[in-house]
C-alpha cells in the first residue's frame, strides 16, 4: 500500500518515526531504546564528549540528554565525570559495556537505512546518504 507524501516534512516525519520504531525493536534485546542507542553511538564515536557536546551534536534538549545519560550511567553503559577544566561540565565516556554493544548499534542503524532505501540502487542510496548528511550539517550550522 502506498501513502502519498506530498511534502518533504511529511517524508522526514515518516522516516524519523519508522526508523526509531525499527531501531527500538532491534535494540530491545539490550534493553536500549533508539534514543539511548544513538547517545551510545555518538559517545563511542568520540570516546569522550561533554553533555553539552552531545546536546549540540544531536540537536536535542539539554534535559532530554541529561535524563538519557543518567539512565545510561545507571545501566552501566556510560561514565560521567566532572570536567577538569570546567567543574560545571560533565565529561561522558563509554564503558566496556557500551563498546561491546557499539558494533551492534552501528549494524542496526545501517540495517534501518538499508530497509528505508530498499528500492534504491546503490548509487541512489549513496547519493541519498550524502544529501541527508548535507541537509543535517546545513541545519545544524543554522542553530540559533
Amino acid at each position: 500500500m502506498s501513502y502519498p507524501t506530498d511534502t518533504p516534512f511529511k517524508s522526514i516525519s515518516i522516516l524519523y518515526r519508522k526508523s526509531h520504531i525499527w531501531l527500538n525493536n532491534g535494540c530491545a534485546g539490550y534493553d536500549l531504546t533508539a534514543a539511548q542507542a544513538v547517545v551510545i553511538l555518538i559517545v563511542c564515536d568520540f570516546s569522550v564528549l561533554t553533555q553539552d557536546d552531545i546536546t549540540k551534536r544531536l540537536s536535542l534538549d539539554k534535559s532530554v540528554i541529561a535524563k538519557t545519560v543518567t539512565k545510561l550511567v545507571k545501566t552501566g553503559f556510560l561514565v560521567r565525570t566532572t570536567n577538569a577544566k570546567d567543574k560545571r561540565t560533565y565529561d561522558i565516556r563509554p564503558t566496556q559495556k557500551a563498546m561491546d554493544v557499539y558494533p551492534f548499534i552501528k549494524k542496526e542503524i545501517e540495517s534501518c537505512f538499508q530497509r528505508m532505501t530498499q528500492p534504491m540502487t546503490e548509487t541512489e542510496r549513496e547519493e541519498f546518504r550524502r544529501l541527508l548528511l548535507l541537509a543535517a550539517e546545513t541545519t545544524l550550522s543554522q542553530e540559533d
